[in-house]
């Protein structure tokens, strides 16, 4: 397609990449097979053995590969981005295939990954280009492929038309290739050039490998609580009613003496990389509101309501801008939580930080009745999960989410996406409060058993946080609509379903847990859709289990 995100009229081509992580060695054997072996075989029996190169045209479908076409050539940019990759001379091979004295082991490729990237005039592939001379200062390493050009009297180039040239990078990984290709079409010039910027972004998103292979380890920071949990404890005096493993830590405080029994609930916890997105993209003043709303967010699901809030903000280097935009996405969160932001500390740390980092956390206190912590004591099996939806990834997964899209442009639309990919990246980290506190002090409020707000860790580990000893869950898959930044990232990562509903909230943000009886009800109180995604079981594992 002509225009990044796969969107726009069909062209020739306008970049390619070797090899693909869509075709594993199995199904390039199955291809071979089915497709190319059984055309040879056919030209043999009719008598009419095939000498030279079969390009068969494949497209992967949800419903299996399908065989477009058949070329007796090489084809572009394809060619462009495989054969770099050939360990012989193709002159050799050639002659061999067209004497019928090929052998297999004359064909051999570099372990190295290449990438094409095509360079066109600006209305490719629909409208004629007004020829024009070509600006182009090489480098020894470029590897460039020069098609839609002629030669004027003093041995210029002249752009003439559709693609006018195509640029291969060649690395060990598909990162390196891609700058190599783009590094060196950025020194192709004429007047009107355009290329796509996110060549190769699914092999990218493909080789992520998961959220281990991004830097984070669920298993190992599951791990570090548990061989702290012991010594936390330790501390802990008949004053605290929840400690490490809860959404918030939760402190009994008799001196607000006009409640009946008021308890402090705290949480701290920061932004994580997703300031890192935030900084490239210019909107730092969002990250301030996923701060304090994902706070709130920990601190109701113990039912506690915000008191005040306390900011901290590190980098390299203090710019006195980007403070200001923080600190009002704080100040607007607040406001509408009804909390009040007392003020926090601002840290510059060159040396600590690398140079343009920022890091954001803070502090959020709030307070509750006793009688109305939650979760309650009778969460029982056979109660089940009411999902409310989420607005984004919130503050969750954005190593693997800033790997994974690393070769897209974050104002790029790929399908299913209905806005630019930094907005639905970026939107703000959604608060519940306004939805779940009337409901919370209203007649229905008993009815709610517990609240899991989706964090890091997604369903599978976030739903255990509030279940009894010995129950677990069942979550039914397809039970809610996954939004189309969900359903982009699953099509294009090849996670599994565990991977992705432990990494991400993958469209549910917050969780009620009640009896089957007060469903109806919670639901109509709510205002807004819900859906029922799954239930209590038998569990002595304490597991969630996706289904």
């Amino acid at each position: 397609r002509a225009y990044e995100g796969d969107r726009g009229p069909n062209t020739g081509g306008m970049g390619a990449y070797a090899p693909a992580p869509a075709c594993p060695p199995s199904l390039v054997d199955e291809l071979t097979r089915t497709v190319l072996q059984r055309a040879v075989d056919g030209c043999a029996a009719d008598g009419h053995p095939y000498h030279g190169v079969l390009y068969a045209g494949l497209m992967l479908t949800a419903d299996g590969p399908r065989l477009l076409e058949f070329n007796c050539r090489f084809g572009d940019p394809e060619a462009q981005a495989i054969l770099p990759l050939l360990d012989g001379d193709l002159i050799e091979i050639a002659q061999a295939c067209a004497s019928g004295l090929l052998d297999p082991n004359m064909v051999a490729w570099h372990r190295q990954v290449a990438c094409t990237v095509v360079v066109a005039g600006a209305e490719y592939p629909a409208s004629p280009f007004p020829p024009g001379p070509v600006q182009y200062l090489p480098e020894s390493d470029d590897l460039v492929f020069w098609a839609g050009v002629s030669a004027s009297v003093d041995g210029s180039l002249i752009a003439t038309g559709g693609r006018v040239a195509a640029a291969t990078g060649i690395g060990e990984s598909i990162h390196e290739a891609r700058i190599a290709a783009y590094a060196a079409a950025a020194r192709i010039g004429f007047t009107g050039r355009r290329m796509r910027r996110d060549i190769g972004w699914r092999a990218i998103a493909r080789t992520t490998g998961g959220y281990a292979a991004s830097g984070v380890d669920i298993d190992e920071g599951n791990r570090a609580v548990d061989l702290l949990k012991a010594a936390v404890s330790a501390t802990h005096g008949s004053a605290v009613l929840a400690g490490v493993g809860a959404f918030g830590g939760v402190f009994d405080v008799s001196s607000l003496k006009s409640m009946d029994h008021p308890v402090l609930v705290a949480s701290s916890d920061g932004v994580g990389t997703k300031v890192a997105l935030a900084a490239l993209a210019g909107r730092l003043g969002g990250v301030g509101i996923d701060l304090v709303n994902h706070c709130v967010n920990d601190v109701l699901v113990q039912n506690a309501r915000p008191l005040f809030f306390l900011d901290y903000i590190a980098s390299s280097k203090i710019i006195a801008e980007q403070v200001a935009d923080i600190v009002a996405g704080m100040a607007t969160a607040c406001a509408e939580n009804g909390c009040a932001l007392l003020g926090g500390e601002t840290a510059e740390m060159p040396g600590v930080y690398h140079d343009g980092h920022v890091d954001v956390a803070g502090t959020l206190v709030g307070v509750v009745e006793r009688a109305s912590l939650l979760p309650t004591p009778n969460i029982a099996v056979g109660d089940l999960l009411l999902g409310l939806a989420s607005n984004g990834p919130h503050t969750s997964g954005y190593s693997l989410l800033r790997r994974m899209f690393a070769g897209l442009p974050l104002d790029a639309r790929p399908e299913p996406l209905e806005v630019d990919l930094g907005d639905a990246l970026l939107v703000p980290h959604r608060s519940y409060l306004p939805l779940l506190a009337p409901l919370l002090d209203g007649p229905v409020g008993p009815a709610v058993k517990a609240l899991v707000h989706i964090t890091g860790g997604g369903l599978l580990e976030n739903v255990p946080r509030v279940l009894p000893a010995g129950t677990g869950a069942v979550v039914e898959l397809g039970s809610w609509p996954v939004p189309p930044l969900f359903r982009l990232i699953r099509d294009a990562s090849a996670l599994s379903a565990d991977e992705l509903h432990r990494t991400l909230n993958m469209g549910i943000g917050m969780v009620i847990i009640c009896a089957p009886t007060d469903v109806a009800a919670l639901q109509a109180a709510i205002g807004e859709e819900t859906w029922i995604i799954g239930s209590v079981v038998h569990d002595d594992h304490g597991e969630v289990v996706l289904r």
